[in-house]
């Protein structure tokens, strides 16, 4: 399952944002700038590995190939991170790289992401 998140936006900057006056990597990273935003995002993507075992953490992210669709109101970027993983029985640490892509509308003053859907395996793979 895909994860979801809404972080409102100040109406000046979400008006920057559509009338091409900010590019949209320069709004992402400016929203990420308030800490509880950007922590938010971190157990975002933390969340997608909660089922590896291990602990997993994610501390930081970058953002990347941010691109606004020509409506103005939409668009996707991609977030590169590494997890770091403690498993305690075994007192072994390791880390693995990621990325996951985010799709997002502008509805009012929010914006709404969508992160990729969850690759699960059936049962019948075994």
């Amino acid at each position: 399952m895909a994860e979801k998140l809404e972080f409102s936006c100040s109406q000046d900057d979400l008006r920057n944002l559509i009338n091409g006056k900010i590019l949209i990597a320069d709004f992402l990273s400016n929203l990420f700038t308030d800490p509880a935003k950007y922590a938010q995002m971190c157990a975002a993507l933390q969340s997608y590995h909660r089922n590896d075992g291990g602990s997993p953490e994610v501390h930081s992210f970058d953002v990347e190939n941010a691109i606004l669709n020509p409506d103005g109101t939409s668009g996707r970027f991609r977030c590169r991170f590494r997890v770091k993983y403690h498993y305690t029985c075994s007192d072994v640490h390791n880390t693995a790289g990621d990325t996951i892509d985010w799709t997002f509308k502008i509805i009012n003053q929010t914006l709404q992401l969508t992160g990729e859907d969850v690759l699960e395996r059936d049962g019948d793979e075994f």
